[in-house]
């Protein structure tokens, strides 16, 4: 995934052998996340299946049909600002590599032809997903490590832990509550500071919050900062945001709907209003801040404007 994991356990009533076991378990539940969706590895089943998109659809396991799923209910949720078949564009940026690089017009013109969650095609009686278009793929970046912390949480509450939290890098789920009773302590970094240094705190138990930012992953190239969050309708780092925070009952979910960021503030923050099943942070590149919500009210740090 590209990433650190982080887990967490209240170890109230539970010997550390337990606590070793249920804390691996879940890890290789989060493994095997990486392992069938990982777009590194040329034999994970999504690489498989991006390797015959336009050509043939190809068997999937039963959990990468449910990530796409639920991918593509999101896709539609926000009218395709978040769209998992942006592939050729993150291939085309690097963003997140030592080859991140402005490409060319042309080139993002063609990656964009390759875009559309429409495309893609899930047969659930024969288990099988199809892309149609040649050269097109899909890139579950902004959903994976959501739903991997969710599966990672499942497979801790089967094993008896009364609280904890699993950390994906900004993708967060949290449950049952510390060893003293109080509720978990998550932060919220500050889009313009040092890693660590936080704008908010926010105690929180069973839900699960993510973070997406165009500090996480970029570049500067002539002043300009090129990150990772590419709208899939120019084929650019989206503007208008520095970073989106969502809060839900799921990760996966908290996950891709932190591209809410693609809408810019106006958009992403009426969106979010239509959607109590989420609640959001936004701080736009003007440093104001737009909350629902829990939020509302949450004491946030000063954020200064991006110099234009």
């Amino acid at each position: 995934m590209g990433t650190y994991v982080t887990i967490t356990l209240n170890e109230s009533g539970k010997s550390q052998d337990d606590l070793t076991k249920a804390a691996s378990d879940a890890f290789a539940q989060i493994e095997k996340v990486d392992e069938l969706m990982s777009t590194y590895k040329p034999e994970s089943n999504l690489s498989l299946i991006n390797q015959s998109a336009g050509i043939a659809p190809v068997q999937a396991d039963p959990e990468v049909i449910d990530v796409i799923e639920k991918a593509l209910y999101v896709a539609k949720l926000t009218d395709g600002a978040f769209d998992v078949t942006v592939g050729p564009l993150v291939q085309a940026w690097k963003i997140g590599s030592e080859d991140a690089r402005v490409p060319s017009p042309d080139e993002i013109r063609k990656a964009l032809t390759l875009v559309g969650w429409r495309n893609i095609e899930i047969d659930k009686h024969a288990g099988t997903i199809f892309i149609r278009k040649r050269g097109a793929s899909i890139d579950l970046g902004g959903i994976a490590k959501g739903y991997a912390s969710d599966m990672a949480v499942r497979v801790l509450k089967k094993a008896g832990i009364k609280g904890g939290i699993v950390a994906c890098a900004g993708d967060i789920k949290v449950f049952g509550v510390r060893p003293d009773g109080t509720l978990w302590t998550v932060g919220i970094q500050h889009p313009r500071k040092a890693h660590g240094e936080l704008m908010a705190k926010l105690p929180l138990t069973d839900c699960a919050v993510s973070t997406s930012g165009d500090y996480e992953r970029y570049f500067l190239k002539d002043g300009v900062r090129y990150h990772h969050i590419l709208d899939p309708r120019t084929g650019y780092p989206a503007r208008g945001l520095m970073s989106v925070t969502v809060l839900s009952k799921e990760s996966w979910l908290s996950d891709s709907m932190g591209k809410l960021f693609v809408l810019g503030p106006k958009k992403a923050y009426a969106l979010a209003l239509k959607h109590p099943e989420i609640e959001v942070l936004m701080i736009s590149d003007a440093g104001k801040v737009l909350a629902t919500g829990r939020f509302r009210g949450l004491k946030v740090a000063p954020v200064e404007p991006d110099k234009k």
